[in-house]
Parts: structure tokens; C-alpha cells; sequence
């Protein structure tokens, strides 16, 4: 599959929209083009992601979430079709009244209506997470100068099990000797010669460990 084609087919009905209209939609950015609301907010200590897929959520989201129920009785937001033809003047408000809540809150009270939501994580956050440390996507592995260094381990699982990590990944020049020896059966002489010519890089071999 060619990643252009893929590009141009995920665009969904968004795309069929531009050839009736025969122009670029308008950019939203990380919001939802035809749903409102939808996308990232900034709650009173961090962004999370809120997606109030239906009319029924909304109702929710206003009434025990934001505990704004004047905003859903008003009939210019009562309806998805209504808040995105209002998009201008109902989005700052569902965003002030985002932002006077904790996000920890937030999420535990749309967890509990049922809208879709999560926190939106740094990278370092996501990586030292509790998900992440459940899941085993980082392991701790030996390393010869650094002592350890973390390894990411593969996504996917088979039968339900998380394929192990067989090695770590190799240090600079690591199997350089052996690859060549193995596969260009070039001899220890012929190695030499090339590292003194500079055209390579040989780690010098391991010390042999002293019983005195």
C-alpha cells in the first residue's frame, strides 16, 4: 500500500466534502470538523482529549460534568448541528468552564457518563506511565558503560503474549569482527589492515579478567 493512497482514503467523508465544495474545507486544527465538542482542552492543570460524540453526551457533559445546564437549554446548542453552525460562541464557553476543573475530575466524571476522553500525556510522561510499566513496553537492560539502558519492547502480541526481548541493542562496533569474519571471511590480518588504513572501526577486544 503506498502511504499517499492510504492519506487520501482515511480522509472519509471530510474529502468528499472538498470535492462538492470544490475547495479546502476549513482547518479546525485538533478539533472535529463537524462535531462540537470535540478535541483537546486545557482543564486547570492539563490538556486531555474530550469527545462528546452525540446529542445525548452532550446533555451529560453539560448537566454532570461542567455542571453548565444552561448551555444545553439554550436551542442554539441543544443539537450537534446547531453547536457547530454556533461553533464561534459555544466553544469559549465549554472552554472556560474546562479550565476551572481539575483534569482528574474531568475525567472521572465523563468516565462515569461515558464520554470518551483521556489525558493527553508528554512523551517522557507516557513512557515512565503506569500503563506503560504494566504493559512491559520498557525494559531495563545491561549495558557495559552506562550499567543499564532502557529498551523498548515490541507492541504486538501473539496468542495474547508480548513477544520477549532477545537481545539488547549493540554497543558501538559491536559484531563488526564476527560479521565480516562470518561473512567475508576476511582473516584477523586483513581486519587489521583495514582499521589501520581508517577504513575500520574495531572495538578493542574485552579485558581479560584478572584472578589477582
Amino acid at each position: 500500500m503506498a502511504l499517499y493512497d492510504c492519506g487520501l482514503m482515511i480522509t472519509g467523508y471530510y474529502g468528499l466534502d472538498a470535492l462538492v465544495m470544490g475547495e479546502d474545507p476549513p482547518r479546525f486544527g485538533n478539533a472535529h470538523p463537524s462535531i462540537v465538542p470535540y478535541g483537546m482542552f486545557d482543564a486547570a492543570d492539563g490538556p486531555l482529549i474530550i469527545a462528546v460524540g452525540n446529542n445525548s453526551q452532550f446533555e451529560k457533559f453539560c448537566r454532570e460534568v461542567i455542571e453548565r445546564p444552561d448551555i444545553v437549554e439554550d436551542p442554539r446548542y441543544a443539537t450537534n448541528v446547531e453547536r457547530a453552525r454556533n461553533r464561534l460562541e459555544v466553544v469559549p464557553m465549554l472552554k472556560a468552564a474546562i479550565a476551572s476543573l481539575p483534569r482528574a475530575l474531568l475525567l472521572q466524571r465523563m468516565t462515569a457518563c461515558g464520554i470518551p476522553c483521556g489525558e493527553v500525556a508528554g512523551l517522557h510522561e507516557a513512557l515512565t506511565s503506569e500503563r506503560t510499566r504494566q504493559g512491559g513496553l520498557v525494559e531495563q537492560w545491561p549495558h557495559p558503560v552506562a550499567g543499564s539502558t532502557n529498551v523498548f519492547a515490541p507492541p504486538y502480541r501473539l496468542d495474547g503474549q508480548r513477544l520477549p526481548i532477545r537481545h539488547a541493542p549493540p554497543t558501538l562496533g559491536e559484531g563488526t569482527r564476527e560479521v565480516l569474519q562470518q561473512l567475508l571471511k576476511l582473516s584477523d590480518d586483513e581486519l587489521q589492515a583495514l582499521k589501520a588504513n581508517g577504513a575500520l572501526s574495531l572495538p578493542e577486544p574485552a579485558p581479560m579478567a584478572s584472578a589477582f
